[in-house]
């Protein structure tokens, strides 16, 4: 059996802390850059991310990949093109 890690760390930023200018979205921004490699250097020290400020441990979830899912998303995405291939190229047929 095939096993693999895939860690995602993710912050959400409510839409009123985003600048709209471009020099202050842009300073913004290095801050998120800056705060990347902070956790990143944490990480690599450490082996794990830091906690959250106020708490004493970071949340993790495991996640997983059911094979069987993925191979029926595929085929209903395979499924799907093909339908709007035959759709597009009938419309086609009829106006040329």
């Amino acid at each position: 059996m095939l096993t693999s890690l895939c860690l995602v760390v993710f912050r959400m930023y409510p839409i009123k802390e985003v600048p709209m200018e471009a020099g202050a979205l842009t300073d913004w921004l290095y801050q998120r850059f800056v705060e990347k490699e902070e956790l990143l250097a944490h990480f690599y020290d450490t082996g794990s991310f830091p906690p959250p400020e106020g708490q004493k441990e970071a949340p993790s979830r495991q996640m997983t990949l059911d094979p069987v899912w993925l191979c029926m998303v595929q085929s209903f995405a395979f499924a799907s093109g093909y339908m709007w291939y035959n759709v597009l190229q009938y419309l086609y047929c009829c106006l040329f």
